[in-house]
C-alpha cells in the first residue's frame, strides 16, 4: 500500500509538473492571445461587402478592392468612410482578347494603382502591366506583353526597374526583372546545404515545373530606400514533386539589388502571402504561418533586432502601411469571409 501510494503520488507530481510546463510553454507562445498587448488595434469603417479582396494605400489613404466573376475580375473600390463602392470602368476593347480581365493588389510608388491586364487569345495568354490614375480614371499601359502569371511588381525608388513575381499556376514560382524597355530572368543561385537552384531555370516557361529540380519563391518587395529586396524562397521544395511541394518551409532573404548578395534572415515560414516594407525601410510586414507551431497571422520582421514579432493571429487577406508605425490589414473570420479592416499601431515595435 505504501509503495503504491508513493508511486501514485510521484506520478501525480510528475504529471502536474508536466502540465505546468506545458501551460507555461503555450502561454509564452501566445496561442491564446488574439492580439499582443504591445500593439493597439482599431477597426476602420468601409462599406459593407461579402468579402474584401485586397487593400492598397493610395494618395487618399487606404482603399479596399472587390473582385467578381469566375476569373476574379477587378470590379470596384471604396476608401475609408465611403458610403458605398464605386465601380471601375476598364476598357474591354481588344478584339483579340477573349476574355480580357483585370487584376490588382498593389499600388505604385506615386500612389496610382498597378493593374494586371490578362488577355487570353487563340494563341495562348499574355499580360500587360497598366496603371490606373485615381484622379482622371484613366488606365495607361506601362509594360508588356509579359509572361502569363505575373503579379506583384515592386519598383526601385526611381521606378526604372522592378522585381516581379511569376506563378506557374501550380506549385512552382519564381522572380524576374522588369524595366521600361523589357524583362529578363533573375540569374540568382539559392543554395541551402546540398540543395541548390537558379531562379532563371523556371523562367518564363517553367520547364522544370513539378520535376523537383528547382525550389520555389514567394513574393518580393524592394525597400523604399532602394538598398535591399526582401523575398521568400523555399530550398525545401527541391526534390519534391506534386502536392508535396505545398506546405514546404520558406526562408526570408534580403538581397542587394546591385551585387545580388544574399542574407538569410529567417526560417520556419509557411504559405507566405504578401510582403511589404515600412516606409522608412526598417521593418518588413508579411502574412503567413510562422514558427514551430505554424501559427497563421500577421508578422513583423525588424532589421535592427533581426527578429520576427506577431502583430495579430488569424487569417488575413491584405496589408498596407499607412505610416512608419501604422499598418492596415484585412482580417478574415474564415476563408472567403474577409469583412474587417484593422489598423495596428506599431509604436512599441523595436526602434531603428
Amino acid at each position: 500500500m505504501n509503495e503504491s501510494h508513493i508511486s501514485l503520488n510521484s506520478f501525480s507530481s510528475l504529471s502536474l509538473i508536466r502540465l505546468c510546463l506545458l501551460t507555461i510553454l503555450l502561454s509564452s507562445c501566445s496561442l491564446f492571445t488574439s492580439y499582443p498587448a504591445a500593439f493597439s488595434v482599431k477597426e476602420l469603417a468601409f462599406p459593407k461587402a461579402e468579402n474584401y479582396d485586397a487593400l492598397v494605400n493610395t494618395n487618399d489613404g487606404l482603399t479596399v478592392l472587390l473582385v467578381g466573376g469566375d476569373l476574379g475580375d477587378l470590379q470596384s473600390y471604396a476608401r475609408e468612410n465611403d458610403r458605398e463602392f464605386e465601380n471601375f470602368d476598364f476598357p474591354d476593347d481588344d478584339p483579340s482578347c477573349d476574355p480580357e480581365t483585370y487584376h490588382s493588389h498593389e499600388s505604385s510608388i506615386d500612389g496610382r494603382l498597378q493593374v494586371w491586364e490578362w488577355c487570353l487569345t487563340g494563341y495562348g495568354g499574355i499580360q500587360y502591366l497598366r496603371v490606373y490614375d485615381w484622379n482622371t480614371g484613366q488606365l495607361g499601359r506601362l509594360s508588356g506583353p509579359l509572361p502569363l502569371g505575373s503579379s506583384g511588381a515592386s519598383w526601385n525608388p526611381d521606378q526604372t526597374k522592378a522585381i516581379v513575381y511569376l506563378d506557374s499556376g501550380f506549385a512552382t514560382r519564381t522572380l524576374y526583372w522588369l524595366a521600361k524597355d523589357g524583362f529578363s530572368p533573375l540569374d540568382l543561385v539559392i543554395t541551402d546545404g546540398s540543395r541548390s537552384w537558379n531562379l532563371k531555370d523556371d523562367f518564363p516557361d517553367f520547364k522544370a515545373d513539378d520535376t523537383g529540380k528547382t525550389g520555389s519563391t514567394g513574393e518580393a518587395a524592394w525597400s523604399p530606400d532602394g538598398k535591399s529586396i526582401a523575398f521568400f524562397a523555399s530550398p525545401n521544395a527541391v526534390g519534391k514533386t506534386g502536392f508535396d511541394r505545398f506546405g514546404v518551409e520558406y526562408y526570408l532573404y534580403l538581397m542587394d539589388p546591385e551585387t545580388l548578395g544574399l542574407s538569410l534572415v529567417a526560417k520556419k515560414i509557411y504559405s507566405p502571402f504578401l510582403i511589404q516594407w515600412s516606409p522608412d525601410s526598417t521593418h518588413i510586414a508579411f502574412i503567413g504561418e510562422y514558427g514551430f507551431w505554424k501559427e497563421e497571422g500577421l508578422w513583423l520582421y525588424s532589421l535592427k533586432d533581426q527578429s520576427i514579432t506577431n502583430i495579430a493571429k488569424g487569417i488575413f487577406q491584405g496589408l498596407a502601411w499607412t505610416s512608419n508605425k501604422s499598418l492596415g490589414a484585412i482580417h478574415c473570420k474564415d476563408r472567403g469571409n474577409c469583412r474587417q479592416v484593422f489598423e495596428y499601431n506599431l509604436t512599441n515595435a523595436s526602434e531603428p
